[in-house]
Formats: structure tokens, C-alpha cells, sequence
């Protein structure tokens, strides 16, 4: 496998967790600001009337809808005004740890695909090997049964064979452990609810 969709860094906890505090942090600005603007309110009701005349019972609709209501903050000093610094700086703290929190994902899944193209790439060499110093043990093993060649040809043969399985037995384990180090890099196993709105979509950029 050589590459994995950037989408796929979403599933992680970590990433997930960091883009709900972002979403978060951003609807906590609006909030702030909006309470330094006048609101309006409406007042009134609607229900419903039965009205009966000659006979016929007729249900209508009526309104009652009374005045526009105009609230206006008072002067506060400032604090309206700095509630919405802290809450933009929380907004810029939150997009700094989404953005440290997807590097840190791509450099796990960058370093966990390098090992995996090692460990393949090693792969056909290892088994090469070990295919080629088990015939040569076995040759060497007749060899020795005829009388051609010694015990320690006999030995040594067989040392370099258990060698070079030893290591394409490490090699697989390797590969395994990759694999799974990928798994985990790209947030495997761990779901979670498709969320509204990912920082990605609104603008922010790791």
C-alpha cells in the first residue's frame, strides 16, 4: 500500500476530538459576539377558535401578536467585549491543537507506510534466501551421508540455513507489526458519528 486517503485521519480519536473541540470553540465565539448586539423579541400567541353560527361549528386560526420587544446591552466596561477575546482565543487555541493533532496522525501513518514498503520490499530477498540455504543444506546433508563432506561443512550449513529462516521469520513479524502500526495510525477500530462539519470543510488547515 503506498498512500491512504487524508480522509481516513478523521476516525481517529485523537483528530476527532480535537475537530469537536474546534466546532465547539467556534460556536462559543458566536455566541460571545451575538451578546453584544441588541435582540429583538416577539410577544404574543396563536391558538385556535371554534366559532358557531346557525348551526356550523368552524374552527380558525387566530393571532395575537403583541409588540416588537428591543433589548440593548448596558455599558459593561469591556466585559462583553472580552468574554469574545476569550473565546476566540480558545477558538485559536482549539484550531492550533486540530492542526498539531492531524501532524502528528500524518507523520504516524507516513512512518508506518515506510516500514510496511521496507518490510515488502525485503520480503522477496528473505524468502529467496531462506529457499536457497535450505537447498544447499540438504545438499550438503547428502553429501555428508555419502562421505563428501565433514561434519563441520555439515554444521555450518545448517547454521546458515536456521539463520537465514530466523530472519524471515523476524522479517514476517516485522511486516505484522506494521501493518498493524498503520492500522492504528489511520484510527482503525475506533468509530464515530459523521460529525456536521469537519474544521477541514470550514477553512482550517493542518
Amino acid at each position: 500500500i503506498a498512500m491512504l486517503p487524508a480522509a481516513t485521519l478523521a476516525q481517529r480519536p485523537d483528530v476527532f476530538g480535537a475537530e469537536r473541540e474546534v466546532a465547539a470553540a467556534s460556536a462559543d465565539v458566536g455566541s460571545t459576539q451575538a451578546q453584544r448586539y441588541p435582540r429583538l423579541s416577539l410577544s404574543g400567541n396563536i391558538g385556535v377558535t371554534n366559532f358557531r353560527g346557525a348551526g356550523i361549528s368552524t374552527d380558525l386560526s387566530t393571532w395575537s401578536i403583541g409588540p416588537l420587544a428591543l433589548s440593548v446591552p448596558l455599558f459593561d466596561g469591556g466585559r462583553r467585549a472580552a468574554n469574545v477575546d476569550a473565546a476566540q482565543a480558545r477558538y485559536d487555541e482549539a484550531v492550533s491543537k486540530y492542526r498539531a493533532s492531524v501532524r502528528q496522525a500524518v507523520r504516524e501513518v507516513e512512518e508506518a507506510l515506510v516500514n510496511l514498503q521496507s518490510t515488502a520490499a525485503r520480503s522477496s530477498d528473505a524468502v529467496a534466501a531462506a529457499d536457497g540455504y535450505r537447498i544447499s543444506f540438504n545438499g550438503t546433508e547428502s553429501r555428508y551421508k555419502g562421505g563428501l563432506a565433514s561434519l563441520v561443512e555439515l554444521e555450518e550449513a545448517r547454521r546458515t540455513r536456521l539463520a537465514a529462516e530466523i530472519a524471515l521469520v523476524t522479517l514476517q513479524r516485522e511486516r505484522v507489526a506494521a501493518w498493524i502500526a498503520l492500522y492504528r495510525a489511520a484510527g482503525g477500530g475506533w468509530t464515530s458519528a459523521a460529525p456536521d462539519a469537519s474544521p477541514l470543510a470550514a477553512g482550517v488547515r493542518p
